[in-house]
């Protein structure tokens, strides 16, 4: 047998050895038998071919969409196909440019197949779209050769062996790491279910996808659901943990998510406040949570909602709801507005030296918490009531507004919020 860079002839591409903690295997060699001008004629095509990924991924996305369905459905295909896409041909073309790079390809497709069994894309799909990739690959090559240096025709019947053993090499890793990936997942593991209900938190609502996305989640497309969006330096889940339970009468889908975790709660007929107990919030997390929204459609404006409604909170540990913070909500969602309103409303105040500024703002924020009783303001701030009342009375006097009066007590209490999530920092 006769060896080249790419390995010995007729060696059949070796199983990697299973990496249970997730660690990438040893890539094994491919082969090839022909003469060392068959190498030549690859790496100068390859090379030239790295000037046109743009148009390889296009061609390879057309046929993606068009020949499988699991690419051409927006709630099934993985979310960054088209990144991955330009990943994957870039190293394979880049494998075959330059010798050196040579295992790259085998790697990727080892990445590749654990990535999309954790997502639930079915190694049919996969192999699939690999087929397509190395296919929109040959066809380059061939064009590159003729185009460029068409005296080397006859050596693509011999580039087309090496080049579809070093595809089959690549084919063997992907779909061991998909198996190795799968095993001890039961057939109707929940995590193949992701997919879609990432598809619908980003907003698809064509009626066609709803209503496929219902069958696939075993969802009602109409029904009363709320998202709670999880954020934090804790907010991650254990890769063993359950992706749908079912918790005192609601099915809670647990869905991870940029920087943290969605949870998507079918509510039934229970209350939406029964959430707070159903979805652990300790240290190191903070968690919004939306309002009712009625049926698969909404989803993408709940976890929209659930969102904002994070950001409003203040410490770990706290789940925030939107309906109980709209004002800050409100705030939150234009910030441009809230630092006019700071700056009209608290402008004198934010002149202050800062311990100063903390003491009057603490001091109105308390006593707006204490439903405007200065008593039990003073109470939880360690001082007198006249105290409060005179720091309120300094306020009222920078800031030319009477908290007496309901107009002004709204622009204050706003733009309390608008410094408390925009402007104290």
């Amino acid at each position: 047998m006769e060896a080249s860079r790419y390995g010995t002839i007729g060696a059949a591409p070796a199983r990697p050895a299973s990496p249970a903690d997730g660690a990438r295997p040893p890539v094994p060699e491919s082969a090839v038998s022909d003469p060392p001008q068959v190498d030549a004629v690859l790496q100068r095509a390859a090379t030239a071919l790295l000037g046109r990924l743009s148009t390889l991924v296009d061609r390879s996305l057309a046929r993606l969409r068009a020949e499988i369905v699991h690419y051409s459905s927006p709630l099934l295909a993985p979310p960054e196909v088209a990144h991955s896409t330009h990943v994957a041909l870039e190293v394979a073309v880049g494998s075959l440019a330059h010798p050196e790079r040579f295992a790259e390809s085998g790697e990727r497709a080892w990445a590749v197949g654990r990535k999309r069994a954790a997502q639930g894309i079915p190694l049919l799909a996969v192999t699939q779209a690999y087929r397509i990739g190395a296919s929109v690959i040959w066809d380059g090559l061939v064009e590159a050769v003729m185009e460029e240096s068409p005296e080397d025709a006859q050596l693509l019947v011999y580039a087309a062996n090496d080049f579809w053993r070093w595809v089959e090499r690549d084919m063997n890793l992907l779909k061991e790491a998909h198996r190795e990936r799968t095993v001890g997942l039961t057939r109707d593991d929940a995590r193949k279910l992701l997919p879609a209900l990432k598809a619908l938190l980003r907003g698809h609502s064509d009626p066609v996808d709803l209503s496929g996305a219902a069958v696939i989640l075993e969802l009602p497309l109409v029904g009363r659901y709320a998202v709670v969006r999880l954020g934090g330096a804790a907010a991650e889940r254990p890769a063993e943990a359950p992706v749908r339970q079912e918790v005192g009468g609601l099915q809670l889908n647990w869905c991870p998510y940029a920087d943290g975790q969605v949870v998507v709660a079918l509510l039934r007929d229970r209350p939406v406040e029964q959430l707070r107990e159903a979805v652990p919030v300790g240290a190191g997390v903070r968690g919004g949570l939306s309002p009712v929204v009625d049926g698969l459609a909404g989803l993408r404006r709940a976890r929209e909602l659930a969102e904002l409604a994070l950001g409003t909170c203040t410490r770990d540990g706290e789940l925030a709801a939107l309906e109980d913070r709209m004002s800050a909500g409100f705030v939150l969602s234009r910030p441009d507005l809230a630092g006019e309103l700071i700056t009209r409303t608290l402008g004198e105040v934010m002149a202050l030296e800062a311990t100063d500024r903390r003491i009057l703002m603490e001091t109105l924020e308390v006593w707006l918490d204490c439903q405007g009783s200065a008593g039990q303001a003073g109470t939880l701030l360690y001082c007198h009531r006249n105290t409060v009342l005179n720091r309120l009375r300094r306020l009222e006097r920078l800031t030319g507004r009477r908290l007496d009066h309901p107009r002004d007590l709204i622009d204050l209490a706003l733009a309390l919020d608008a410094y408390r999530l925009n402007g104290a920092a």
